[in-house]
């Protein structure tokens, strides 16, 4: 039992050390520009908090689930299938093209951040509530608010032209409808205006038959 622990502790500390070389800063960029929309440090977003990733994963499990989750789902991995089922079957981009030393690098930003935030929950740090994802949001207006005109619970990419186009038409759309409602009520004004002026000539021709 001695020997089993001795063995497992010296396997995090080499997992420690491998992590302690690693490149923080490139994993806090690749973090930022390809994980950050879906994923927090430590809550939940569309996809898991990540602390404490490295101590639930292994580093190969987390290197493949990066590289493509859905390979690993359509496999069977019971890990993977299971996130997939919990997070509402939100299907992750696959990141082929990072190198298993670019993942390792999120890994090391990862467990860095994460003791951070574990110092500042030391003290009076609030953390936000958590939130569930928005789900059963299918209606056009829903899809237009939470910029999700496919309905897979994703934001919208930057690239996606038809999607931005629909929002952009929906938006000129509810211009113009404004401008009719606004000009229709000056029209409205415009005929009581006249009415009453109307009025008052019949009620002076009266006067003066009279």
């Amino acid at each position: 039992m001695i020997r089993y622990i001795s063995i497992l502790s010296l396997a995090f500390l080499i997992n420690g050390h491998v992590y302690a070389q690693q490149d923080i800063e490139e994993g806090r960029t690749i973090f930022r520009s390809r994980c950050a929309s879906c994923h927090n440090i430590d809550r939940r977003l569309i996809g898991p908090a990540l602390k404490g990733v490295d101590e639930r994963r292994e580093n190969q499990w987390i290197i493949d689930f990066v590289h493509s989750s859905q390979t690993m789902i359509q496999a069977g991995d019971p890990d993977a299938v299971a996130l997939f089922e919990e997070y509402n079957r939100s299907i992750m981009p696959d990141h082929k093209d990072l190198t298993d030393d670019q993942i390792n690098n999120i890994i090391a930003y990862i467990i860095d951040e994460g003791s951070k935030s574990t110092t500042k929950s030391s003290g009076s740090w609030y953390t936000p509530p958590y939130v569930e994802p928005y789900t059963d949001k299918n209606s056009f207006i829903d899809k237009i608010v939470y910029l999700n005109l496919d309905g897979d619970h994703q934001p919208i990419k930057k690239n996606d032209i038809g999607s931005w186009l629909a929002i952009a038409l929906f938006v000129i759309f509810l211009i113009i409808f404004l401008h009719i409602l606004i000009y229709l009520n000056q029209v409205m004004d415009m005929y009581k205006q006249v009415k009453n002026i109307r009025r008052k000539n019949q009620n002076i021709n009266r006067d003066e038959n009279t």
